[in-house]
């Protein structure tokens, strides 16, 4: 009966071993190569665009926080200037300012110096007699007026709202009447509303007048300086230049506003009257 011998063998042998951990080896070798080279790579690319990536950066930073100064602190156009420094009007749009220097010496030519005329006459009334304009109920609250109040209106067809009138213009109107209270004896003023009623009711209404101008002057309170020349040839040895340098308000591009914003006059005669008038 023959006999089967079964012989086992290891799986690998010592020689075996060695060529795997050899194989083993050179694989970890290589794959460490490869990291360095990554990791060489990497900071390769950090040394020659990490400074450009920070300057970049800086940079923006930079930019970001010169824009915010600038919009905090740069200086408001005019428009602005108007409206932060005024009370609400709608004629605010039409504000210009421009450098005026005054032509006012005492012997100073001018259509609006000297005795009553017809073109005189004229020639005031144009600087201030303008119809009313219609205002927003809406803006009642911020010329500090109360909506209780029975204002006169303007009509729905007119836009609605509250007629007003632009105080510029009863300020000259004001200065107009003074003028002709000075020369009531040498023309005819009976035509005119301010001097329809007794003696007594005119001289309340230049009164009136009078302490409007105060008000206003006061109000705007102008501190241009004006200079004084010695000049021996003069009564008290001086002279004083009335010629000033001020920043003044476009008058004609107020006058245009009013006129292109006017209400149709003859429907609000009376209510123009009583504000021009007072009466």
């Amino acid at each position: 009966m023959a006999r089967f011998e079964h012989q086992y063998a290891p799986v690998g042998s010592p020689s075996d071993d060695v060529e795997s951990n050899q194989a083993s080896e050179e694989m970890n070798s290589t794959i460490e190569k490869d990291f360095r080279f990554l990791g060489s790579d990497s900071r390769l690319r950090w040394r020659l665009f990490g400074p450009v990536a920070w300057s970049l950066t800086t940079f923006l930073l930079a930019a970001a926080v010169c824009l915010l100064g600038a919009a905090v602190t740069r200086e408001p156009n005019e428009a602005k200037c108007v409206a932060k420094t005024n009370s609400w009007s709608p004629a605010l749009e039409a504000v210009r300012y421009q450098d005026v220097k005054w032509q006012n010496t005492f012997s100073e030519k001018s259509i609006y110096r000297g005795k009553p005329t017809k073109e005189r006459e004229q020639a005031w009334l144009d600087l201030w007699d303008f119809g009313p304009v219609n205002i927003p109920d809406s803006r009642l609250e911020r010329m500090n007026k109360s909506h209780e109040v029975s204002w006169a209106r303007a009509k729905p067809e007119d836009g609605g709202g509250v007629i007003g009138l632009l105080e510029v213009f009863h300020h000259i109107h004001c200065l107009d009447l003074v003028r002709q209270y000075v020369h009531k004896d040498e023309w005819d003023y009976s035509d005119q509303p301010a001097f329809d009623g007794s003696p007594e009711q005119v001289l309340e209404h230049v009164d009136h007048c009078i302490n409007s101008l105060r008000i206003v002057l006061q109000c705007s309170a102008d501190v241009s300086p004006y200079l004084i020349k010695n000049d021996p040839k003069r009564p008290l040895g001086i002279d004083p230049d009335f010629n000033s340098q001020h920043k003044c308000r476009d008058f004609d591009a107020i006058q245009k506003w009013a006129r292109e914003h006017q209400l149709d006059r003859k429907k609000y005669e009376n209510d123009i009257s009583m504000g021009h008038h007072g009466h």
